[in-house]
């Protein structure tokens, strides 16, 4: 038999995956795309006219709450909620405040700056929207100025999210611009599902009227069709990043074969894209029962967590020279060994 090279993982044995951004990064990096993936999709619907007619109304402190606009725009709540987590990897102290003070420099500052104007606008039409709806539904022009620039802001902060890991240069499998384009779709399917969730627990709450059981329907092919086009560009991304070689190489493997192969066919494919098509199907057939489309609901936005996990584990970084030195050493020893005759 001739020389036989042997599997990635052990001629790599001496790279190892970043271990530097963790859980809080990838919590922040799904709660702010969530977040600006259903705002964006929330005032979409506002301009089609979605959620725009008297409905149900709460009273507090004296104030009367319009509920049915408050369940399309919550989303720059769950990116003011996800940003602590981005302060509380970095450091409250020095670190943070260094990177916020040299947007010239730093992604994290110019980062701080897009959600900071996101969450403050975002907030600003979700409370017009929800204490104010009589001026909210005459569509003035300043109410729609107001929504296209937070939708802006909103894009950003889901582009970001990407952006942010193609900042780090020495981590080949982040450098790539598919990244922010697969966080930005991911953002908009579960987003879009955040939307679908909060609309069906808005009509389970107010025996909700005929334009929710309607808005839900044609979310639910907007998210197919989102989930579709993830699914292509993750299959995209991997594949670059598998052409890129080196440790761009070494990062694809360590998901689909690696140790990270778990989380990737499990939690990423099997949860997060499969097991939601399969239950959308069955919701299809059985309309009448909620509980299938919560389910489904739940392991997408799952398998969207996942999905962020999974690309910050398998960041490894790019070799120092000595390191390359040491892995064609170990490469040409084992070719060596498995092409000697056995005695």
């Amino acid at each position: 038999m001739g020389p036989e090279i042997l599997p990635q993982p052990r001629l790599l044995k001496f790279v190892k995956p970043q271990r530097e951004w963790k859980w809080e990064i990838a919590i922040y990096l799904y709660l702010a795309g969530m977040g600006a993936g259903s705002f964006i999709i929330g005032v979409f619907l506002g301009w089609f006219g979605y959620g725009l007619n008297p409905s149900k109304t709460l009273s507090l402190f004296g104030f009367s709450m319009e509920l049915s606009r408050a369940f399309l725009l919550w989303g720059p709540l769950l990116v003011a909620i996800g940003a602590p987590f981005l302060i509380l990897d970095l450091g409250i102290k020095r670190r943070f405040l260094y990177a916020c003070l040299n947007p010239k420099t730093s992604w994290v500052a110019r980062g701080f700056l897009i959600l900071s104007t996101f969450i403050v606008l975002g907030l600003l039409v979700f409370a017009l929207n929800l204490l104010a709806p009589d001026w909210t539904r005459r569509r003035t022009g300043l109410l729609l100025v107001l929504e296209f620039v937070s939708v802006l802001f909103a894009f950003s902060t889901a582009l970001y999210t990407g952006v942010l890991l193609k900042s780090v240069r020495y981590v080949p499998v982040w450098n790539t611009a598919f990244l922010p384009l697969l966080f930005l779709v991911s953002a908009l399917s579960t987003g879009s599902m955040g939307i679908i969730l909060s609309s069906m627990s808005y009509g389970l709450l107010f025996s909700g009227p005929e334009w929710v059981h309607s808005l839900i329907q044609k979310l639910i092919g907007v998210e197919q069709g989102f989930v579709f086009l993830e699914a292509v560009v993750l299959a995209l991304y991997l594949y670059m990043r598998y052409q890129a070689k080196d440790q761009g190489e070494t990062s694809v493997h360590l998901l689909l074969r690696g140790n990270l192969r778990l989380l990737f066919w499990g939690g990423i494919v099997g949860i997060g894209f499969i097991f939601p098509i399969v239950l959308e199907y069955l919701y299809s057939h059985t309309p009448g029962y909620p509980a299938i489309l919560f389910v489904t609901g739940m392991s997408l936005l799952v398998g969207g967590f996942f999905l962020r996990l999974g690309v910050l584990a398998a960041g490894v970084k790019e070799q120092l020279p000595m390191h390359k030195y040491i892995e064609i050493k170990y490469q040409l020893g084992a070719v060596k060994k498995s092409a000697s005759p056995e005695r």
